[in-house]
């Protein structure tokens, strides 16, 4: 039988409200939706480039925005979405229910249920800073990767730039509580997501537990300063 990792043993998971994608669209300008879809461009492009494109799987779904804009990107692959909150699937399933079955979604409370080598691409986008168990859940991704697929990672990591440090910390003291409590009535649950930024790692370091799961040929790419990052490894043929 197949191994199974954890991939939903997340840091925190606290209840997030029915505003939640406003408040992301409205405290990144609507540049999340932006770097989503160039992500799931680059995922297009990679399977492109395979003989049978299969199955993409998103981690950390969510309410479904990565995994709509892969299954928009490549017509035809299909995406399953994996979340452990019953509530967020829920406040997506009308996303989830436009695509006519091209997404499936898997509430994964502790297991992910999949053989060995099945995906063709891994997606993450804003979650791997919430996982507890990071480097097994990246040895996990290269098992569910076929050989030649790619894990892409989109994510806040550790800002390099003092000054974009700065500018951030200033953003999350002055600007996002108060987005929370307008746009959804909640604090914490936001405040929480935006310090984690400054706990997570650098995208060196990220690399560094990239090549340490067994990933190659990892490529970064930067949007907006070098705030966002695109990473994203292969599985060795």
């Amino acid at each position: 039988m197949a191994r199974r990792r954890h991939y939903t043993r997340f840091k925190f998971e606290g209840t997030f409200t029915r505003g939640y994608d406003l408040f992301n669209h409205v405290a990144t300008l609507g540049l999340d939706l932006f770097w989503r879809r160039k992500a799931a461009e680059q995922v297009s492009r990679d399977l492109n480039g395979t003989a049978c494109p299969g199955a993409v799987l998103d981690l950390a779904c969510g309410t479904g925005d990565m995994a709509a804009a892969v299954a928009r990107a490549h017509p035809g692959v299909q995406v399953v979405g994996s979340d452990p909150s019953a509530a967020m699937l829920h406040y997506g399933r009308e996303k989830f229910e436009t695509w006519n079955g091209r997404i499936a979604v898997v509430q994964a409370v502790s297991l992910l249920p999949f053989p060995d080598g099945v995906f063709s691409a891994i997606t993450c986008a804003f979650g791997v800073r919430n996982f507890v168990a990071l480097a097994d859940d990246l040895q996990e991704s290269l098992r569910l990767l076929r050989p030649g697929g790619r894990l892409n990672v989109l994510e806040f990591f550790i800002p390099g730039n003092l000054l974009i440090k700065a500018v951030l910390k200033s953003y999350n003291a002055l600007i996002f509580p108060f987005l929370g409590f307008v746009l959804t009535g909640r604090v914490g649950p936001y405040r929480y997501l935006f310090n984690s930024i400054f706990t997570f790692r650098t995208v060196p370091d990220f690399c560094t537990l990239l090549e340490g799961a067994g990933f190659r040929d990892i490529r970064i790419r930067s949007f907006f300063f070098g705030m966002v990052h695109l990473v994203s490894g292969g599985k060795p043929q």
